[in-house]
């Protein structure tokens, strides 16, 4: 192995032009990719776990008689960047290491989302548990209200980022000087002075409520929010919801706990465990949507001969794929991709190992969302083999 300048992605640089550009780099040794579960208490599990998997490997290539391989397994960088890796000081409760085995170049990647403990070699990195990642933890706009103020914050990967504060307006006495000793009460609920104070304390509660609302539709434009967690009470917290407009009301994700006073630490695991529910959720309609069009006139494809058709026409929205399958077919010489078994009419095709990442590129190339689902393959899309896409027509 070489030695190479290493390179380091967070939260704050990871997105899917990044991963389409790492899918595209390959070694001819291979490029280990290594997932570590770094979860407070869980780092030493997944320590034993990974260096588990990574003796499990080399014993299985060695009975694959590959010396360039074992010359790799053995130089002193690999080993090194293991145990940066595995430090359980060091950032990040999801934590990627990608080595070139061969030209030695190495990228780190780091993330306050959880990933499950993988060791995978192949040609290139394997970036589907980044694919998913970047999915479920894309923009969330968080709202965390009381009926005096409110917080909006930013989701994104498991942090959460404070953006505006409002507070609501302070209802004055109507009178600067106390009642006389012994008077009547004007005030009580039930008189007319009671009465007038409680409609608008009711008017100014709207009105706060619509400048919450307004302040959340205008962020959620500007920075692509794809959901909305609001937090604020249970009365309170239906009210913000139906003051959004109609298509940010859709994505609203209601949490009907008043959490405005959560230390910061357990409001962003208490934040990211309702959003990752809310996703878990959305992939289930998401399924759901595409087998509905599928029987009906909907523009949707349905196993892997008519995704790959649809993607080499560039009619791919939304790609939905099991990464657990392997899918196999080929890639023409003019880059058109085939389920196995089917070949180019007249140009041939080779066959690609690789087809899903290929299947995963075509779709990132041609602009459409791409939506790993792990068990899409035994659950909702078991007779097309986990894989499915919504169509533009």
């Amino acid at each position: 192995m070489s030695t190479a300048i290493a390179e380091s992605f967070t939260t704050d640089n990871l997105d899917l032009d990044t991963l389409l550009e790492l899918s595209r780099r390959t070694d001819p040794i291979g490029v280990l990719s290594v997932y570590l579960d770094a979860r407070p208490g869980a780092v030493r599990a997944s320590t034993i776990d990974i260096k588990n998997r990574l003796a499990e490997l080399e014993r299985r290539l060695a009975a694959d008689d590959s010396p360039a391989w074992a010359r790799a397994a053995r130089h002193p960088r690999l080993e090194t960047e293991i145990e940066r890796l595995i430090d359980p000081e060091a950032p990040g409760r999801g934590r990627v290491l990608f080595v070139a085995m061969a030209d030695g170049w190495v990228t780190c990647v780091s993330t306050q989302l959880p990933l499950p403990n993988r060791v995978v070699l192949d040609r290139a990195p394997f970036i589907h548990p980044l694919l998913e990642l970047l999915d479920e933890g894309g923009p969330a706009g968080v709202i965390l209200a009381t009926r005096t103020e409110a917080r909006l914050l930013e989701w994104r990967l498991g942090e959460l980022t404070p953006l505006l504060e409002l507070r609501a307006e302070v209802i004055a006495p109507r009178h600067g000087r106390p009642s006389p000793v012994g008077s009547r009460p004007t005030s009580r609920v039930g008189t007319p002075t009671g009465a007038q104070r409680n409609a608008r304390e009711r008017s100014q509660a709207i009105r706060f409520i619509e400048r919450v609302a307004t302040g959340a539709a205008r962020l959620a434009h500007d920075r692509g929010w794809e959901r909305l967690m609001i937090s604020a009470g249970e009365h309170q917290t239906d009210s913000l919801v139906r003051a959004l407009p109609p298509a940010l009301r859709a994505t609203a994700v209601p949490d009907p706990r008043v959490l405005a006073w959560v230390d910061s630490a357990s409001l962003e695991e208490m934040v990211t465990e309702r959003l990752r529910a809310a996703h878990s959720e959305a992939e289930r309609r998401l399924i759901a949507q595409v087998r509905e069009q599928t029987r009906g006139a909907g523009a949707a494809a349905l196993g892997l001969s008519e995704v790959v058709g649809a993607l080499n026409q560039a009619r791919v929205a939304h790609l939905i794929y099991d990464p657990l399958i392997r899918y196999r077919g080929s890639v023409g010489h003019d880059g058109s991709l085939y389920a196995d078994g089917e070949t180019a009419p007249s140009t041939g095709s080779t066959a690609d190992e690789r087809l899903t990442e290929r299947i995963v590129e075509r779709a990132l190339e041609t602009g459409a969302r791409v939506t790993p689902v792990e068990g899409a393959a035994s659950d909702g899309l078991a007779e097309a083999s986990g894989i499915a896409a919504v169509l533009r027509w």
